[in-house]
């Protein structure tokens, strides 16, 4: 298969590009060309920046690719783009969006998993990423027939991961002191999604006419906390529990530079991507131990905020329950 990745240099987009080259397709890669994987023989390279759309469809238009992923879109004007470079020339066009494109759930929370039917496409007040997400797969509605498939990923963890969002987490428990997170109710719960799993479902997503024309949420199957989150990494680097769980108007009140990540509450319904294309979810211990190990393996340097571990930890002490 002829595949075009628009990124594909990081992330779960080189890991898409990996798994298409072992199933031996012919893979070209859009980027700017700052970074070069591995894999960089044995792949072909347009030079380009997105952000150039004029420039972007003269370098694009007339190739004849059979799929095109699409992971770095950012806005409407960024897919009206492919949809002009690639209209005719190919098969299937396959945008990643976001969960972003859901409403923030304030309270009283729902904890009932949220349809692909309940974005509000039009929803406009909550930031430029999330409206810019919505932006991208309107114009692809607004396009049709032109032949599309939207991936919607909560927050996506795994190795290589160039947020660090998980390194937050992995490398205070790591050092073994006490972590501070912030208590809610009712509790904040969420599923994300592996990055290996986002790489899979494009695999089997692209030239499947289940998936023409559809939206899908790509998430994992369980659904945790994000005390249940710090526990299992504790488990997996034979920590004792590390948790100082602390109401969240106090923390805020005792520590506003303290930023902890992943504290959204986020139930995506993947009903329709298991029914149309069998997706399954890779279980949580193993990616989380996957991911663990190729965090501590590498030098990532100090996650956001540690340069104050000292002062969490003594926040966290004094904090911490009598009889913790």
């Amino acid at each position: 298969m002829r595949v075009l990745v628009i990124g594909g240099t990081q992330f779960f987009g080189k890991q898409t590009v990996e798994r298409l080259l072992a199933r031996g397709d012919q893979v070209t890669i859009f980027s700017r060309g700052r970074r070069r994987p591995p894999f960089w023989d044995r792949i072909t390279h347009i030079a380009g920046d997105r952000s150039d759309h004029r420039r972007f469809v003269e370098l694009l238009r007339g190739h004849s690719f059979q799929v095109v992923i699409d992971n770095i879109a950012y806005q409407g004007e960024d897919v009206e783009a492919a949809v002009d470079a690639f209209r005719g020339h190919i098969e299937h066009y396959l945008l990643t969006s976001s969960a972003a494109v859901y409403p923030d759930l304030a309270p009283p929370v729902s904890f009932r998993p949220i349809p692909e039917a309940e974005a509000n496409l039009t929803l406009r007040g909550d930031g430029a990423y999330a409206e810019g997400k919505r932006a991208c797969e309107q114009v692809l509605h607004a396009h049709q027939p032109f032949p599309f498939t939207i991936l919607r990923p909560p927050i996506v963890l795994g190795a290589e991961d160039p947020t660090r969002r998980g390194w937050f987490w992995i490398q205070r428990i790591a050092d073994g002191g006490p972590v501070l997170t912030p208590q809610r109710y009712p509790a904040v719960v969420w599923r994300m999604v592996y990055s290996g799993d986002i790489a899979e479902t494009f695999l089997r997503a692209g030239r499947n006419p289940a998936a023409f024309g559809k939206t899908y949420n790509v998430a994992m199957d369980e659904i945790i906390t994000l005390e249940d989150f710090v526990r299992l990494i504790a488990s997996i680097l034979d920590r004792p529990d590390p948790l100082v769980s602390v109401p969240a108007s106090l923390l805020a009140r005792e520590a506003p530079w303290y930023a902890p990540t992943l504290d959204r509450q986020f139930i995506l319904d993947t009903t329709k991507i298991k029914q149309d294309l069998e997706f399954v979810s890779t279980p949580l211990q193993r990616w989380l131990e996957e991911t663990v190990g190729w965090h501590l393996a590498h030098d990532l340097g100090p996650s956001k905020g540690y340069e104050r571990r000292a002062e969490e930890i003594a926040l966290a002490r004094r904090l911490r329950p009598a009889d913790a």
